[in-house]
């Protein structure tokens, strides 16, 4: 955008020794874009219009997509190469090839895109879009292309979050539900926090009414209800879906939440139930198995654990679900008192996360591989990888699994001897209604207010000062 820039920087010298008012700037500014924009033909002037609707541009596929719908009179490809030789719009050829709109010029194009009466029409093709694209990682997120998925997502979020806000203004509903259902797997296992707000928000709308996808959407606000820590939200959402739900799809998506959010609070029976049915209705290798696994090995059957996570491992071919078996064989081998075997689970999980973009599995296994480590007598390493540990929960705000690592770290500063801060991590953990239910232990202590108990920013201060105090000088 070399000429341009060019014109724009004239603009502003001359302007700047009159000393202009703001006002006075503006207008010359508007000027010279107007000028640069009157020299295009109307197809690059249509495409322009229609481009400045992306807040973070578009790649090569996208844009000729549009060009196409717009049924320009030209090769879509020879518009994009002149809009780009005219500084209209910069083209950046590392990696996958994109396209931008400097702001100035973007908002230029939204003014003339609604004087041309063009809004609406812009307005449903970003929909369109969005709609497309979030269907398309549905689709490839639970394959052996999921690390294209989660890439594709990543890069596309300004973009889907400025679809996401013209489908509310608008009062789309099928729009705004077919988003926030596809992107189940970005809501579980991403911690994209926001994307998780539009699905909390979809479900509280009235307008959601009797809506085809309405039990998937309130399935997908209660796993989002679940990683907040909110279980009876969760329940209530899940449990709402499910009287809903028309299809296998729609108990599906609420059998899932369901069935972790009564693992956090330890119904292990109604877990195993509620997660074989989920496995009944999904339509590729899911997690359902795993999570009952989970149950059964946390009342105390292994084999029948290893089993079930054997069956839930069959077929799977994505990253996530390869990891999420590696994970829960962890957890198996980790409660029957195998702490080497779990720890080697534990790292392929983490892996395999890794490789796909799923965050929030590189950070329970984390978790696990930590704990796995402090009994095995690593306690150094075990301390360092609390404190990134905890950082990274504090930040996505998921106090679910939060408090599992701070009552992780609480038994091991036990058995360091500096029972102090231990003694309060157990303590506000025991009385925390989002604290998932301590899986180690028979019954949960009642839930005693106890006005010691700091609070919880000051609470993870308590355990970022334990572990400094106990870590010895590399």
């Amino acid at each position: 955008m070399r000429d341009l820039h060019r014109r724009l920087d004239r603009s502003l010298d001359l302007l700047g020794a009159a000393r202009p008012s703001g006002d006075t700037r503006h207008r010359t500014l508007r000027a010279t874009v107007e000028w640069s924009y009157q020299l295009l033909t109307e197809d690059e002037r249509r495409l322009f219009r229609h481009l400045s609707v992306f807040v973070d541009g578009v790649d090569l596929d996208a844009a000729e997509r549009l060009a196409a719908d717009l049924a320009l009179e030209h090769d879509p490809g020879s518009v994009l190469a002149r809009l780009v030789d005219a500084s209209m719009i910069d083209a950046d050829f590392g990696g996958r090839t994109r396209y931008r709109i400097l702001e100035t010029l973007r908002t230029f194009g939204l003014d003339r895109l609604t004087a041309a009466g063009e809004d609406g029409a812009a307005a449903r093709q970003m929909l369109r879009w969005a709609v497309e694209l979030t269907a398309w990682f549905a689709a490839t997120v639970g394959t052996e292309r999921e690390p294209e998925a989660d890439a594709a997502l990543r890069r596309e979020l300004a973009n889907l979050r400025a679809a996401w806000r013209l489908a509310r203004s608008r009062r789309s509903v099928d729009d705004a539900a077919a988003m926030v259902t596809a992107l189940f797997d970005a809501v579980a296992y991403r911690d994209l926090v926001e994307i998780r707000g539009w699905a909390e928000e979809l479900a509280d709308d009235p307008a959601l009414g009797t809506h085809p996808r309405r039990a998937a959407v309130l399935g997908t606000a209660a796993e989002a209800a679940y990683h907040r820590g909110d279980y009876p939200r969760a329940e209530r959402l899940a449990r709402a879906g499910l009287e809903r739900a028309t299809d296998p799809a729609g108990s599906w998506f609420c059998l899932m939440p369901l069935s972790v959010a009564e693992l956090a609070r330890g119904a292990h029976a109604e877990v195993a139930e509620h997660s074989l049915a989920a496995a009944e209705f999904a339509t590729r290798p899911r997690e359902s198995l795993g999570i009952a696994a989970l149950a059964t090995a946390y009342a105390g059957d292994p084999e029948q654990a290893r089993t079930l996570n054997d069956r839930g491992l069959a077929g799977a071919v994505s990253p996530s679900m390869r990891s999420w078996g590696a994970y829960v064989a962890g957890e198996i081998e980790s409660f029957a008192g195998r702490s080497e075997s779990a720890a080697r689970h534990y790292v392929r999980a983490i892996d395999l996360a890794r490789t796909s973009g799923a965050t929030f599995l590189v950070g329970v296994s984390t978790v696990g591989l930590l704990a796995a480590r402090a009994r095995s007598g690593h306690t150094q390493d075990a301390l360092r990888g609390y404190r990134d540990v905890i950082d990274y929960f504090a930040r996505t705000g998921n106090w679910t699994h939060l408090w599992a690592t701070l009552r992780n770290l609480a038994d091991l500063l036990h058995r360091l001897g500096d029972d102090e801060p231990a003694a309060l991590l157990d303590a506000a953990a025991d009385q925390a209604p989002d604290a998932p239910a301590d899986q180690s232990r028979s019954a949960e202590p009642p839930l005693t207010p106890d006005p010691t108990v700091p609070r919880r920013a000051e609470l993870l201060e308590v355990a970022r000062l334990a572990i400094e105090r106990n870590l010895k000088p590399s």
